[in-house]
């Protein structure tokens, strides 16, 4: 990875839960200016705990990071508020889109420019969101209780694009989608970066299609980093395609017939 013009540096960090609980255990990564970096594995592996670690919401959920250090653009940014990195450019998209439901879809998205104060740079990304989403603008004054997932989720993008953010952190984007959704939602996510020069960190467990419109890809496992490399390499890659895309050299396996799945992990022995 070009760490020339870096945008984020997770250094080597440690998070316990509860004062008891170690979920992260020396997770490192990074995230260059424009780029899109997915962190790939299952549930419980330490996807989401390092999104929030990042935006700082750990407390929320009792954690804390105990050691190691990050940095956006080589200030540390352990210290500073979830409001404070909003400010910075640094935008958080929950697991399971959290729209305010009995707003509308309109309000939704003013919500998320709350750290604007130019009513006409709000009124110009609201037209930004539109045009990325135009199926917004069509449903834009309907609660959003009672639009689809998929909206919802365009929806939770959209407020954080509304914040003008240089980075984005969005957690299971894919999660509750149908399939046509989910990659029409990642096709935004990608055309985003491209035009609007928007950086994207995300945690994923759908591994094909993150590492189709990622860059670079992490793969986390039991909150340690056990694999990392451009997305194009990881997607190659034949444990990764074996234990996580459920194809071998044999072609495609049920997950009855890998019944030697840990023990096979190269990077768990």
């Amino acid at each position: 990875m070009d760490t020339s013009n870096l945008l984020l540096n997770v250094n080597g960090i440690e998070v316990i839960y509860n004062h008891v609980a170690l979920v992260l255990k020396g997770v490192s990564l990074q995230v260059p200016e424009g780029r899109i970096v997915a962190i790939l594995g299952g549930n419980g592996a330490g996807k989401t705990t390092t999104l929030r670690a990042v935006s700082n919401l750990l407390k929320g959920e009792r954690g804390e990071v105990t050691k190691g250090t990050i940095e956006l653009k080589g200030e540390r940014v352990e210290s500073l508020s979830p409001s404070d990195l909003v400010r910075r450019g640094v935008v958080q998209v929950m697991e399971g889109r959290h729209c305010f439901a009995h707003l509308t879809i309109e309000e939704n998205l003013l919500a998320g420019s709350y750290t604007r104060k130019d009513k006409g740079e709000i009124a110009a990304n609201l037209d930004k969101v539109y045009t990325y989403f135009p199926r917004l603008k069509t449903r834009r004054t309907s609660q959003a209780a009672y639009t689809s997932g998929g909206e919802q989720q365009m929806c939770a993008i959209g407020r954080a694009l509304m914040s003008n953010p240089r980075m984005v952190l969005l957690d299971e984007p894919s999660m509750g989608l149908a399939p046509q959704i989910v990659e029409e939602v990642f096709e935004i996510v990608k055309d985003l970066n491209v035009k609007e020069k928007v950086s994207f960190l995300l945690a994923e467990q759908n591994t094909m299609v993150a590492l189709r419109y990622s860059d670079f890809g992490y793969i986390v496992e039991n909150g340690r980093i056990v694999m990392e490399g451009e997305a194009k390499s990881l997607a190659d890659n034949e444990d990764v395609k074996e234990f996580y895309l459920g194809i071998s050299g044999e072609g495609r396996k049920s997950f009855r017939d890998v019944k030697h799945y840990r023990r096979r992990k190269r990077w768990l022995s």
